[in-house]
């Protein structure tokens, strides 16, 4: 008897399922999507083109779920399905095409197709592909006419702290999980960091331990606490963050290149010495000599210096410890590293053996260094083409960056060169650029990259001037064009 209602009722429920026509699919399907549950969505939406292949809404609204689900190929396929429906030029087909587009990379043509009407979602994309082009102030101004949309917000609050606003954004946010998260990330930026603490605070548990963001908050607060000098509360979020992600691999994921380097630096150190004779090594003579190990000294000596020094300076200006590695401070703080090193590391190779063991050659050698900047610039621009897809690191394009590490070059290319070849002959050709790469913390194969070609320039020269020269260049191009679309995108 039971069995007979059950079979009777699933019948019922099937023939009902039977006459629900085309509309109805697309209200279940509309409903399903504002929830967040795209494959339900998907599938119901299916079903009403099932029962009307030209149903217009139920086309657009699949449109949109592959773009959401980035199915590039399914997103193609229901919008030439849309377009036989509707006009290819209307206000949704444009936008849907454009949002296509994007999905493609192709952002430059996404924003000639996206329509330029009142529409927020309109604008939300258009910022996006400004955004992709480098064009930061127009996609700011792009954002902020979303600003109804949540995404709109955050795409605001993202561009302000790119233009060095971080201020200014942290008022266009809501109170949404993700645009609490943002906000903390920009009273960080902004200096504000027991604000920051605040925010970070009440914003963690309003994420799911699986969710990306509530990592990312734990990364922020962690960052937070150790630049207040709050040791025992940066080592509790520290210790939580340890049980989300694998740190040793994030590290590893930074710094791989400085590893590749560092153990190929030190292969050729143990071959260079295994081929030395033993009675050389007590030899005298009245010859100078610098030894490598004393050069090796020197350069962690500065790197130390100049490391604390900067912490100092990121403290004084911000109250942060970590200002160097924190956005939009780092933009300020970090090329002082850079100039801190250059003049500590010249100043201690400078007194420790005089102007004239530094190899600075003739001085009219500096018109060399006027095309090799160009030369250096180049490669940096090659460089930027292989950077974000391989994670690699990058200079901060302050002209000061660039004047600390000529500074550094009569250090590598005069002291260090002269020691690294009195020892270890033929070797020195392949050890000094990877030491180049070594001493400067920032893209260590860049580094690698212009010292071979630094070194041949030294070699042409017969003087390190023509080096630093190089790199002063580079510095005056790079502060006339750093800001142009182009470039934000390649470096």
């Amino acid at each position: 008897m039971l069995a007979g209602i059950g079979l009777w009722m699933a019948f019922l429920a099937n023939l009902a399922l039977a006459q629900l026509g085309a509309d109805d699919y697309f209200f279940q399907c509309r409903s399903l999507y504002n929830r967040g549950d795209l494959s339900s969505a998907k599938a119901t939406c299916e079903l009403a083109l099932t029962a009307n292949p030209q149903h217009l809404p139920s086309l657009e609204l699949l449109t949109r779920i592959h773009l959401d689900d980035k199915r590039i190929a399914d997103a193609e396929q229901s919008l030439e399905q849309l377009k036989g429906v509707t006009d290819p030029e209307s206000a949704t087909v444009r936008l849907l095409q454009g949002r296509l587009l994007l999905l493609r990379g192709r952002a430059a043509d996404a924003l000639a197709t996206l329509p330029n009407n009142r529409d927020p979602e309109a604008h939300l994309y258009r910022g996006k592909a400004l955004e992709i082009l480098g064009r930061y102030e127009e996609a700011y101004d792009a954002y902020r006419r979303a600003d109804s949309l949540p995404e709109g917000r955050l795409g605001a609050g993202r561009m302000a702290q790119r233009l060095g606003q971080p201020s200014e954004g942290v008022f266009l946010l809501g109170d949404g999980p993700r645009e609490s998260l943002l906000k903390g990330e920009l009273l960080w930026s902004a200096g504000r960091l027991e604000e920051a603490s605040a925010v970070l605070e009440r914003t963690l548990p309003r994420f799911s331990r699986l969710d990306d963001e509530y990592t990312d908050a734990l990364k922020v607060l962690t960052a937070v606490e150790y630049g207040r000098g709050n040791l025992e509360q940066g080592g509790a979020y520290l210790s939580l963050l340890s049980q989300q992600t694998s740190l040793p691999s994030r590290a590893l994921g930074h710094l791989w290149p400085w590893l590749v380097v560092f153990v190929a630096y030190l292969a050729l150190i143990l071959i260079g010495e295994s081929r030395i004779e033993p009675m050389r090594t007590v030899e005298l003579d009245s010859q100078f000599r610098l030894g490598p190990g004393t050069v090796h000294g020197w350069l962690i000596l500065s790197l130390l210096i100049a490391g604390l020094l900067t912490a100092a300076i990121g403290y004084f200006l911000y109250g942060n410890w970590l200002a160097a590695f924190t956005p939009v401070q780092a933009e300020t703080v970090r090329p002082m590293f850079y100039l801190l090193l250059g003049g500590v590391a010249l100043l201690i190779t400078y007194l420790r053996i005089g102007l004239a063991n530094l190899h600075l050659g003739a001085r009219q050698n500096w018109i060399e260094g006027v095309w090799a900047g160009v030369v250096l610039l180049v490669v940096m621009g090659l460089y930027g083409l292989v950077r974000e897809p391989l994670g690699l690191g990058e200079f901060p394009n302050i002209y000061i960056t660039f004047l600390g590490i000529a500074l550094m070059e009569p250090v590598l290319r005069g002291a260090a060169d002269f020691s690294l070849r009195d020892r270890y002959r033929e070797l020195s050709s392949y050890m000094l650029p990877l030491l180049s790469g070594l001493t400067i913390p920032g893209p260590t194969l860049l580094l690698v990259a212009t010292a071979v070609f630094l070194g041949w320039l030294r070699r042409r020269t017969g003087g390190t001037l023509a080096g630093m020269v190089a790199w002063v260049v580079v510095g005056l191009i790079l502060t006339l064009v750093a800001e142009l679309p182009f470039m934000r995108t390649l470096l």
